[in-house]
């Protein structure tokens, strides 16, 4: 795909859900093992102690912040506190077919709330692109 203007630092849906993987790695501070792959939001001066990974985790935590309180939950349950999934069916008293799904609208609610305006750009992009 070729660079859209005006969409600079737009992270992908693969690398929100990368982020979420990785969550424990980012809160220890620590880049994530291949940083190519990802972006890295900001240029932090080495002297400042604040590196890519920390960014990274301000930005995800401020857009997990955003979601609804239930939808914080699923995203607590499943990545920030790696729950067992029997333990996070029980606490959020769904089935596991609706776990999955609300994994999955949890990652397109965090993509569009990091992303913002660049979101529905890029979407527009592809659906011109497509058809």
């Amino acid at each position: 795909m070729s660079t859209i203007p005006g969409i600079e630092g737009f992270v992908s849906k693969k690398n929100i859900r990368r982020l979420l993987v990785n969550y424990h790695t980012l809160e220890n501070g620590d880049q994530l093992p291949n940083p190519d792959d990802m972006p890295v939001n900001g240029g932090p001066k080495a002297y400042d102690g604040v590196n890519g990974g920390r960014l990274n985790k301000i930005m995800l935590d401020d857009a997990i912040g955003q979601l609804s309180p239930w939808m914080q939950a699923v995203v607590k349950c499943r990545w920030t506190r790696q729950l067992p999934v029997k333990d996070a069916l029980q606490l959020l008293h769904v089935s596991k077919d609706v776990y999955y799904q609300r994994c999955d609208l949890a990652v397109e609610q965090l993509y569009i709330n990091v992303n913002g305006r660049a979101a529905g750009i890029v979407a527009l992009y592809t659906r011109i692109r497509g058809g």
